[in-house]
């Protein structure tokens, strides 16, 4: 990791220029300072590490990413100071909103360029191959965030030259989903195997991630065009299960949900029958500070322990007194899904901790089923179960807690075996071969097996179910609600939770247009429905 961290350094004190401008429709430039620096194969080199670069700033993962992703779902809750605003969707008041908007759009434009000036630079095809498909990687990933966020946007595949240039009509789903494909297929022809000498340091994209994220886009367009679903999900102020059926989400009309699972089903067996990645042995494996970057990792964004490319997971979902100050919990009726026996409830959280000179416990319930023994001191207990996965080991003496060096999993081989299951079910109903993948993951984690004998929508929900718990806190559970297209009923049945509105309505499936694109966007004539 250290080779990419020290370039993305380099790149970003010498070739960024204005980065915080109010949007980049409003105001076109050049992440390079000049047309010139575009001349050799270094140059090709730290442009595609400026890309990364982007991914560090307060446009997308100091806090935008994962406070507008992460917040607004069934299964997590935190404090209403934080809650406030991304936590109970309203995002008309969220000044993240419009800077995720600037940190995508920032980075389609990058992208772009690269694919622009990099092509007529002397150097060696295979690297410049493998640069070209970064590029066409990142922007078909800033797009797929856009279209699942906020619908039918601008389909922006030139760079920004002069006036007027900020104007262009929003592209429908359905076209937008068309260049996101067209890109990652791009991207998986010219990306190198993980292995490959010539793919970089890690933490930079292969092609295991071009076809990982294709299987996911593929199976984000066959679910939300499925129509007459029937999925159960648990929830609700008494914690039962609950059947929807879904219909197809606005937007995704017409497609053919049949045969996007079969994409979705044999991008991910390709994955699969690579050899490149497999699961650790144990849950705990896939957190450990030594194992970043490792044998389940696909992509990951990287972190060390400074300001400039530090997260602030740690501190923000970490229990108090482990390296972070507890303002994002799980909901307890997520913590109720999983089995008492699952490693991922077990090591998974956190059970017992100092604070204030007092021993904490969760839940008081099962105090005794945990491997903690008696303490002198009065035991008092929290309401609330906190996540293990983001701590980054012991904190050293007098060490202030903030940015930490904890990588963000953007993409796993768990999701691969889960997105295999989930469409192999689609597509034949629950096979052994869907049984198998879904084990895989479950056996890893000390779970029972999936119960046999389950219907085709039996299996469906356990699938959804599996991929809450094991996805919980890492940016996915927001667009598998949506995909489905119960993300307001399975929200709006928890009511309130932790003093925070779950409560949602129609409008809240999409984000509002910032108002500085609208302002700048001629060809934009109003906002999402609803704001």
């Amino acid at each position: 990791m250290q080779p990419i961290r020290i370039l993305i350094a380099v790149i970003t004190v010498v070739f960024f220029t204005a980065g915080c401008k109010k949007t980049l429709e409003e105001h076109p430039y050049d992440f390079y300072s000049s047309e010139n620096m575009f001349n050799t194969a270094a140059d090709a080199e730290a442009a595609a590490t400026g890309m990364y670069g982007e991914l560090h700033t307060w446009n997308m993962f100091k806090s935008p990413y994962w406070s507008d992703i992460d917040f607004d779902n069934d299964h997590v809750s935190g404090p209403g100071w934080l809650m406030g605003t991304e936590g109970v969707a309203n995002y008309s008041s969220a000044w993240t909103v419009p800077n995720l908007w600037l940190g995508f759009y920032t980075l389609n434009y990058q992208a772009t360029t690269i694919l622009d000036k990099v092509p007529a630079i002397q150097m060696d095809s295979i690297v410049r191959g493998r640069i070209l498909g970064e590029a066409y990687f990142f922007r078909a990933w800033a797009f797929f965030h856009l279209v699942r966020l906020w619908g039918d946007v601008p389909l922006r595949l030139n760079r920004l030259t002069g006036a007027g240039s900020a104007d262009m009509a929003r592209a429908p789903v359905k076209d937008i989903y068309a260049q996101i494909i067209s890109d990652l297929q791009q991207a998986e022809s010219l990306l190198l195997a993980r292995k490959d000498p010539r793919s970089g340091p890690a933490g930079k994209v292969t092609r295991g991630a071009a076809q990982t994220l294709l299987a996911k886009v593929y199976l984000t367009m066959a679910s939300a065009s499925l129509p007459g679903a029937g999925i159960s999900v648990r929830g609700g102020t008494d914690n039962n299960d609950y059947t929807w059926t879904k219909n197809v989400v606005k937007g995704y009309e017409g497609m053919d949900s049949k045969s996007l699972f079969i994409k979705a089903r044999d991008k991910a067996k390709q994955v699969m029958d690579s050899g490149e990645y497999k699961l650790f042995s144990s849950w705990a494996e896939v957190w450990s500070m030594g194992n970043k970057n490792g044998q389940e990792h696909i992509w990951s964004l990287q972190a060390t322990n400074d300001n400039t490319f530090g997260t602030l997971f740690e501190q923000y979902y970490s229990a108090p007194s482990f390296g972070g100050y507890g303002y994002l919990w799980i909901t307890n009726f997520h913590y109720d899904e999983y089995e008492s026996t699952d490693e991922r409830v077990q090591t998974g959280v956190y059970h017992r901790w100092m604070q204030n000179g007092a021993w904490m416990y969760y839940p008081e319930r099962d105090s005794l089923k945990y491997k903690y023994g008696a303490d002198s001191s009065v035991a008092r207990y929290m309401k609330t179960p906190f996540l293990t996965k983001y701590w980054t080991g012991n904190m050293a003496p007098n060490e202030s807690i903030g940015y930490r060096g904890c990588n963000f999993p953007l993409l796993r081989y768990a999701d691969v075996l889960l997105i295999y299951a989930e469409a192999e079910n689609e597509v034949n109903g629950p096979t052994s071969n869907a049984y198998n993948a879904i084990n895989q993951v479950r056996s890893r984690s000390k779970a029972t097996p999936v119960p046999p004998g389950l219907t085709q929508q039996a299996f469906r929900s356990f699938v959804f179910a599996e991929r809450g718990r094991e996805f919980t806190q890492e940016a996915n559970r927001k667009f598998d609600l949506l995909r489905w297209g119960i993300y307001v009923q399975v929200m709006s049945k928890l009511g309130v939770v932790d003093n925070n509105s779950k409560i949602r309505s129609d409008k809240q499936l999409l984000m509002p247009i910032p108002d500085a694109e609208l302002n700048a966007n001629k060809l934009i004539n109003g906002n999402n429905p609803g704001w």
